[in-house]
């Protein structure tokens, strides 16, 4: 739990230098500090998260969870909700195979505060395809897309969370080319954006 604690920090210490550094983030994300939080059980186990950058609001969330989940994985997973869904669905469409290279894998449950990775749960990008994944995408309250991380490639950790966490925000910062704030998708998705 201790090596989880440290590997958060440094994430965390990355993640605030980078979010920094013109990416546009929405301001309210940004506005609190890096959360670690330990938990003793998580379906039995005790696990440790890092949220950052958050926002945890009634209808709108936009969040990196950064996961350690005793004896299973360590995860990351892009939780969006209400208006962030909507900010950021023609980001993922359009970046649906730089994102299904990294093996992200997309929410399919009805819990969005469950975080196993079982096959009624989630599912991986490069088993949906780009019509599923938009649907998807579309019928949710709630989006999550997640990368597992397998407990033997504990020594590469760091390495793997820095990637994934840059592709998230390269992701995330598309939705502001020109320094704009508050874009919203102008009309729905249709076959044609796909």
């Amino acid at each position: 739990m201790q090596k989880a604690y440290a590997l958060f920090g440094e994430s965390a210490g990355w993640l605030q230098d980078n979010v920094d550094r013109g990416l546009n983030l929405p301001e309210e994300v940004l506005i609190q500090s890096p959360k670690i939080a330990r938990g003793e059980n998580y379906n039995g186990l005790p696990y440790v998260m890092l949220d950052y950058p958050r926002f945890f609001g009634k209808e709108d969330v936009f969040a990196l969870r950064t996961m350690f989940w005793w004896g299973n994985f360590l995860s990351i997973t892009w939780h969006l909700k209400g208006r962030y869904g909507k900010l950021y669905r023609r980001n993922l469409i359009s970046n649906f195979q730089k994102l299904a290279v990294e093996d992200f894998q997309l929410c399919i449950g009805e819990d969005e505060w469950r975080h196993d990775f079982n096959d009624d749960n989630y599912l991986r990008l490069q088993n949906l395809g780009i019509k599923r994944f938009s649907a998807e995408l579309a019928d949710k309250s709630f989006n999550k897309l997640a990368v597992k991380i397998s407990l033997d490639q504990w020594n590469n950790a760091k390495v793997k969370l820095t990637r994934i966490y840059q592709t998230i925000l390269d992701v995330a910062s598309i939705n502001y080319p020109g320094g704009e704030k508050d874009l919203l998708p102008g009309n729905p998705i249709t076959d044609s954006d796909l």
